[in-house]
């Protein structure tokens, strides 16, 4: 139980990255509030913490609105007494968007729109919910803040520009958090997953099985499959639950020397 009676935050805990961060934090006995942008999806991850003995509430946010990001760090402090752990997992893959799907994006067709929406969630959103929690971790002069980039922001792929784009955002905000917070021994780190099976993992299977020319016609999941066997592991697909014990470690006791880092969590996929 490394975090007993410690309290969280977790953006998009909702489902899949966010929803395994959230059971792995409730574990260790982390309080977790469940923050979403759909209300119904964060109640019912929100139920299963509590399963895990501890307390939790669903929140829902909207992270693009500083209103709403801000509103959710007062509602947690207010509802839950105190507030230790703030995770920014929201996101949005940038794969094909509805007005042309199975087209794989790159330079050359990526929208005003489709930037905007990435960039939007992706950074700004993790932007907004470190500013809000700032105030509170400066005046109680800890706490730990662990951004969510992904391993694109180290190898970015042509069609997927505007994610890659914003995950390197993340990681420089994140160093730039840190050198800020520092002095306030609040610790602040990011981490880089690899290949995922969520929905957005799947999405980017059958987006290149239907329009990559070395990927397309073959199995969304046997794309997948090839993509994780390229990790020097070769092992089975990351899950949720191993980007979760990454984040507790990052926010225990344990990992109190760890500042302003990137933490390739990828099996191998890419050595920096």
């Amino acid at each position: 139980m490394r975090l007993k009676d410690k309290v969280a935050v977790v953006t998009g805990g909702g489902g899949g990255l966010g929803e395994g961060i959230s059971l792995c934090l409730a574990r260790e006995g982390a309080h977790v509030v469940v923050s979403d942008a759909k209300l119904e999806t964060a109640e019912k991850v929100a139920a299963r913490v509590r399963e895990k003995g501890v307390k939790a509430i669903a929140i829902q946010t909207d992270v693009r609105f500083s209103d709403q990001c801000q509103n959710m760090i007062d509602t947690a402090l207010r509802e839950m007494g105190g507030l230790d752990i703030l995770v920014c997992s929201a996101g949005v893959g940038g794969y094909a968007p509805d007005r042309e799907p199975g087209k794989l994006l790159n330079i050359e067709n990526i929208t005003d729109e489709d930037w905007d929406t990435v960039i939007d969630v992706n950074l700004k959103g993790v932007f907004l919910c470190n500013r809000a929690i700032i105030p509170h971790f400066k005046k109680q002069r800890s706490g730990k803040i662990i951004n969510i980039a992904s391993i694109g922001a180290r190898m970015p792929l042509d069609f997927l520009a505007h994610y890659d784009t914003s995950k390197a955002g993340v990681i420089a905000l994140t160093q730039a958090v840190a050198m800020h917070m520092a002095r306030y021994n609040v610790n602040v780190n990011s981490v880089c997953p690899g290949l995922i099976k969520t929905e957005m993992g799947a999405n980017m299977g059958k987006l290149l099985s239907e329009s990559h020319p070395v990927f397309r016609g073959m199995n969304p999941d046997d794309i997948f499959n090839t993509l994780v066997t390229n990790s020097v592991r070769k092992r089975t697909p990351q899950t949720a639950e191993d980007i979760g014990n990454a984040v507790v470690f990052l926010a225990s006791e344990e990992g109190k020397q760890i500042v302003g880092q990137g933490l390739n969590v990828c099996g191998g996929m890419y050595f920096s």
